[in-house]
């Protein structure tokens, strides 16, 4: 084990079979990669195998015992030197021994052994720019420890205290160390008495006041000796000294030899700079092992794995007791409409692909369409004079409908009043005959599971009472053939005045002969995305669900209580392509589902955005609507939104604000999330988005002990995120079809799986970026 000594920083590998008893003033990290140690710590014994990390504190007693072939690698960390670059080291001690750290860490411990590994190949290397290397490995070090493993120092009060004064001393030492600095000078410095200030100084840092400057000076003259010609009296007064013979006493009380004869015996050895700041490696044996080697190159590979580091956040404390939800019931399930354009778009094979999928990863029960009498879905009539028409009017809306039968999904279309007038006569002629055949064909149960919503634009100038009419005339045509076929209108709600224009107010009149009403909802229509002032952004937090709410009073009071159907909706994006993609909206678009499952019978969404934007006739950044599918089959966040959401089954047994936990038979799902309403062009900054991020330390009370499965999604930005993937690999001169399969297949959430022994009260760790989402699913095992 390394010696106390002047030392800023040490780092050592070694075969440890025993060491004596010790206290070191500083912090250590012992890290074992071979073997066995057992570290015995104010009478607590921690036994550590291959890859487990032990911090030893300051002024701890500790020995260690270990086997023959151990090889453990020990840095040990002045606090001299940590509190001059952490002004707060004493407001805590370091808290990390692996095999008692709750899950959640693991990226972490793992950043911390690679970062040991590469601190003694470089250590050890002395080539050109080696130091660099072993300072930048330090301070990251540093900058874990304090990040991820801090504790608070028991009964430390804050504020502006006496550490933080010390601080101030010790850094005062490290820039005036060559002056005739006094205790009685220091104390005044801090309006303190001398003799509280010795003593208090001695209680924080573990030694006197005079032997810490003397340590300090000692370490500044280590560097005069080796690198400098000057006599022992010149290094002497250099350093603070008063007397050649001092600064002897004192340095051979420390370095068990004099200044002369230290000087002598490395005055030969080519040392490297950091052997000139007392960063020494004596274990070149172990070193040069291949089994040492081996194992650093494994820690360099496991660390690339684990990804990135979450970001430095306050931890928050999450208590969630399993059982005690105020409503013991399953989620709800709210129907989902699945808008394709015109019902011939199933035909195509990647539409029927991304269908399929939807059905069975989001439970599919709509296809939404539109013109299918008056597009081009049905074909035109052919004259010919064969017996049996080899082009029939219904072959392409036969195709789809087949399809969608066979996939057990409805079909939801919208006549929209525009369409009717075009050729009156002519539109309800075919739209008898359509139904007609569909019967037919396709037998009644599943015509009338179908639903049909007639629209209306909501700035139209059309009277209300032939707005009426034509409603009346669909009713009455569809009734005619099927009386279980659901029909319904769109109810164009203004929230801001709480009421409709006059020209929509005729459904009042007709309660009786609507089913259900569909309506619109999306935040962008109310944010001025120019402006630079939040206020809008604030405002619009809570928006869609404050509409539907508003909308469902609305109808209650004027007599029209009827399911809703929120079949256009959008949660807060971007106003350009660029900003819409950097901003991660998972959460967002969770949180709103979730408040809306249990306000509307159905939620509607696009296939993909070619087919959304091909209907709009735009290419600009679209609002009006969420789509699953982005260009090539790429995912959008709606879809694995949505699929993390219908995951969760059996009973609701916990839910707060970020959290959502069930349980059934095979165990539990926990689905935590991290909501952030925020100007979306703020999300291309680094640092705002770092400060946006969440960890949370979750402690779980009474799960069924036992042995669990434990599987774990991650869902954000780098996780999922398809913009990512796609920025990254993008390129000026185009990119092939290799280049989008892998974007597509790379930008899915991750999955983590590890065998868990779980007890009544559970902690782990969970690091969320912003609108970033975690599923958790705890699957019991079978034994």
């Amino acid at each position: 084990m390394p010696r106390e000594g002047t030392a800023d920083f040490e780092i050592t590998m070694e075969n440890i079979r025993y060491s004596a008893p010790q206290r070191y003033y500083g912090t250590r990290i012992l890290l074992v990669i071979k073997g066995t140690a057992t570290v015995a710590v104010s009478g607590k014994n921690y036994v550590l195998e291959e890859s487990d990390i032990l911090f030893v504190n300051r002024n701890d007693n500790y020995t260690i015992t270990g086997n023959e072939s151990n090889i453990v690698i020990c840095l040990s960390i002045s606090s001299h030197f940590f509190v001059t670059h952490y002004a707060k080291y004493f407001h805590y001690y370091f808290e990390c021994y692996t095999k008692e750290l709750d899950p959640g860490r693991e990226s972490v411990v793992a950043q911390l052994r690679r970062l040991l590994s590469e601190f003694v190949i470089a250590n050890s290397r002395g080539e050109e720019g080696s130091f660099l290397e072993v300072q930048s490995a330090l301070y990251q070090v540093m900058l874990l420890m304090t990040r991820f493993f801090k504790k608070t120092v028991p009964n430390f009060k804050g504020g502006e205290t006496s550490d933080e004064r010390i601080a101030r001393i010790i850094q005062i030492i490290e820039l005036r160390y060559a002056e005739p600095l006094t205790l009685a000078e220091m104390a005044e410095s801090e309006y303190l008495s001398p003799s509280y200030l010795s003593r208090y100084f001695k209680q924080s840092t573990g030694m006197g006041f005079l032997e810490y400057l003397k340590m300090v000076r000692l370490k500044h003259s280590v560097e005069d000796l080796l690198y400098t010609s000057d006599n022992l009296f010149q290094i002497a007064v250099k350093n603070g000294f008063s007397t050649a013979k001092n600064f002897s006493l004192a340095f051979k009380s420390e370095y068990e030899q004099t200044p002369a004869q230290y000087r002598k015996e490395h005055q030969n050895e080519k040392l490297e700079k950091q052997e000139a700041r007392t960063v020494k490696m004596e274990t070149k044996q172990v070193l040069d092992s291949p089994e040492a080697l081996i194992r650093l190159a494994q820690y360099l590979e496991e660390s690339a794995k684990q990804g990135l580091l979450p970001d430095e956040v306050p931890i928050e404390e999450r208590e969630i007791i399993v059982g005690k939800c105020e409503v013991a019931e399953s989620l709800e399930r709210e129907k989902h409409i699945l808008f394709v354009g015109e019902l011939k778009e199933l035909l195509k094979e990647n539409v029927k692909e991304q269908v399929i999928l939807s059905k069975q990863k989001l439970r599919v029960d709509f296809v939404g369409v539109r013109h299918l009498i008056g597009g081009s879905t049905l074909l035109p009539e052919v004259d010919t004079d064969e017996l049996v028409p080899t082009s029939p009017k219904y072959a392409n809306s036969d195709l789809a409908l087949q399809f969608l039968k066979n996939q057990g999904i409805s079909l939801f279309f919208r006549i929209e009043y525009k369409e009717v007038i075009h050729n009156e006569e002519h539109f309800f002629i075919e739209l008898d005959r359509f139904l007609v055949h569909a019967l037919q064909i396709f037998g009644r149960a599943f015509v009338d599971q179908w639903q049909i919503l007639y629209y209306a634009a909501k700035e139209t100038t059309v009277l209300s009472t032939e707005l009426e009419r034509i409603y009346l005339r669909i009713h009455e045509v569809t009734r005619k053939r099927s009386v279980q076929l659901r029909m319904g209108t769109f109810f164009p709600f203004r929230e801001d005045r709480e009421n409709i224009s006059v020209h929509h107010q005729w459904q009042f009149n007709q309660a009786d002969k609507i089913d259900f009403i569909a309506y619109d909802a999306d935040q962008n229509e109310i944010v001025d995305f120019s402006n630079i002032s939040d206020e809008d952004f604030l405002n619009s937090r809570d928006y869609i669900l404050n509409k539907t709410q508003k909308l469902k009073h609305f109808l209650k009071k004027h007599q029209l209580k009827k399911p809703l159907y929120l079949d256009s909706w959008n949660t807060l994006t971007g106003n350009t392509r660029y900003t819409n993609g950097t901003f991660f909206r998972g959460a967002l678009i969770l949180k709103t589902i979730l408040d809306l499952s249990t306000e509307v019978e159905g939620l509607g969404f696009w296939v993909n955005n070619e087919i959304h934007e091909q209907i709009s006739g735009s290419r600009d950044i679209l609002v009006d609507g969420l789509e699953l599918f982005h260009f090539f089959n790429g995912k959008r966040p709606a879809f694995f939104t949505l699929m993390f959401k219908e995951r969760m089954t059996g009973k609701v047994i916990a839910q707060g604000g970020d959290y959502v936990m069930t349980g059934n038979e095979d165990g539990y799902q926990l689905m935590l999330f991290n909501e952030k309403h925020f100007n979306p062009r703020y999300s291309v900054d680094e640092l705002f988005m770092r400060n946006r991020s969440k960890e949370l330390h979750v402690r779980l009370l009474g799960m069924e002990p036992g042995e669990y499965q434990v599987r774990k999604y991650q869902f954000d930005k780098e996780n999922g995120g398809l913009y990512s993937k796609w920025g990254q690999l993008n390129s000026k001169y185009g990119v092939d079809f290799e280049v989008m399969d892998y974007i597509v297949q790379s930008s899915s959430p991750t999955l983590e799986i590890k065998d868990e022994q779980i007890g009544e009260d559970w902690t782990f760790y969970v690091s969320l970026a912003s609108n970033a989402i975690q599923l958790i699913e705890y699957r019991r095992a079978i034994v």
